[in-house]
């Protein structure tokens, strides 16, 4: 047997050593598969809103609305989540809201890891006055509540689901960048980083292809927990009229259409439950199918946790 076929066999056998671990460790906590199988549930409902809410308007993310009453329609055979004030179809609504959520919560995470860990470890890597000024800038940010300071950014960019992603960016990238830099300056004193420097790679190179394959592992359990509350954040904003516009897919725009009507009526205090407990029951549902994978994600790639 060559030397290249051998190399292949030992590769193909690394490979499906650790696809027998991950799903033996995936096998072991039920919960896990809980959140994997909600998040599956709501990536099938995003790819099939087309098929599910065929769209009625030229924007898809607008709600159809039939009629101008303000009282909401309980559900029936023509309005299965019936309609909300204003007669916006609650069904639609949650459906199209579905990509909404992932639109808001994967390009947010997606872009801020990339910012926050580009940051982190060229901070981390060289030190000194570089360090110095970038962290400084991130202690800046981080000095802030998040939701307070995205409030100051949606307000100065103008209201809109768009102002909403550019704000939580502006602000999201700094803890990555935190994160980033301690993992950089824990690993960068290794033998093999130390090896690779030695043999002239570029500082490029060490960063790229040895120190951030062996520190990547905690910034994307944290990026599939942050998913889940940057959604949550901007249906807060949504809720407070500085997120989507009204008659927006979105759930948090969905919710505060209803706020209205959560008390019911006289003699029904349950009149119109449908307006708000559907599409809370999408946020929570959401939001704890992205936290249940991040402890999954957690189980099976951190090196801290693996083969005990």
């Amino acid at each position: 047997m060559s030397g290249k076929e051998a190399s292949g066999g030992g590769g193909r056998e690394a490979f499906l050593k650790e696809l027998k671990f991950t799903v033996k460790r995936i096998r072991e906590s039920p919960l896990s598969i809980l959140g994997l199988a909600i998040i599956t549930f709501f990536v099938l409902i995003a790819v099939l809103a087309p098929v599910i809410a065929p769209p009625k308007k030229a924007d898809p993310y607008m709600i159809p609305r039939y009629g101008y009453t303000q009282e909401p329609k309980p559900p029936s055979p023509e309005h299965i989540f019936g309609t909300a004030q204003g007669q916006y179809d609650v069904f639609y609504g949650v459906i199209w809201g579905t990509r909404s959520a992932f639109r808001v919560g994967v390009i947010v995470i997606g872009i801020t890891i990339l910012i926050g860990v580009a940051i982190g470890s060229v901070s981390g890597y060289y030190g000194g006055i570089v360090d110095e000024a970038m962290m400084r800038i991130t202690d800046i940010i981080l000095a802030f509540p998040a939701l307070i300071l995205a409030m100051a950014l949606v307000v100065a960019f103008g209201p809109g689901l768009n102002s909403v992603m550019q704000a939580f960016i502006l602000i999201w990238w700094a803890s990555y960048a935190r994160v980033t830099r301690g993992e950089v300056l824990k690993i960068k004193q290794e033998d093999f980083v130390e090896a690779a420097k030695a043999i002239g790679c570029s500082d490029f190179r060490v960063i790229t292809r040895h120190i951030l394959p062996n520190i990547i592992f905690p910034v994307l359990i944290m990026g599939s927990l942050d998913i889940g509350s940057v959604v949550l954040v901007a249906a807060a904003l949504s809720f407070l009229g500085l997120g989507a516009p009204l008659g927006y897919a979105d759930w948090g725009q969905m919710i505060s259409i209803s706020r209205n009507w959560i008390l019911g009526k006289a003699g029904n205090p349950f009149a119109y439950w449908h307006t708000f407990i559907i599409p809370g029951l999408f946020i929570f549902f959401f939001v704890m199918g992205w936290n249940l994978l991040g402890d999954a994600f957690r189980d099976i790639l951190d090196p801290m946790m693996r083969r005990r």
